[in-house]
């Protein structure tokens, strides 16, 4: 008995972390799951969701808009060394060659989108088998996490 309560509770969890990171409020979050407001709170804590979000919010394009903004302001204030430049150069550089770890989670994102839309349309697409995927991809994430790039081919 103990065992079903806790096979429902990580249920429940996964279901909840994966509203969460579709975007929707705490409140239906525990509307939806059956849970308390706090219990979802103590979750998106526990488990550092809002940092897995944030990571799923930016893309590379952003951030390279946001490098080159920060940069304009430098230079419209001539506060920057040549090496500084240089370094911002080679960074943005890497960005456009290399697949960060903000871009697999992009994909995985939009992947994870597509296969809840799928579901409904393949019955071999149980919820049970996307909650496997998930917890693989979160695997990979947490290992490309250790390493910060991976090269691209």
């Amino acid at each position: 008995m103990a065992k079903q309560q806790q096979l429902e509770q990580a249920q429940r969890k996964e279901f909840a972390r994966m509203l969460y990171m579709q975007g929707h409020t705490q409140k239906e979050i525990a509307e939806k799951v059956g849970v308390t407001r706090n219990t979802i709170s103590a979750w998106i804590n526990s488990e550092k969701w809002g940092e897995l979000k944030a990571a799923k919010t930016i893309t590379r394009k952003e951030l390279v808009a946001k490098m080159l903004a920060k940069i304009n302001e430098k230079l419209d204030a001539d506060d920057w060394t040549s090496d500084e430049m240089a370094k911002a150069t080679a960074a943005i550089e890497k960005l456009d060659k290399q697949t960060n770890v903000v871009t697999i989670i992009e994909v995985f994102s939009a992947y994870d989108t597509w296969l809840i839309a799928r579901m409904k349309l393949d019955q071999e697409l149980t919820p049970e088998l996307v909650k496997v995927m998930n917890r693989y991809q979160d695997m990979f994430i947490g290992e490309q996490l250790g390493k910060t790039t991976v090269e691209l081919k």
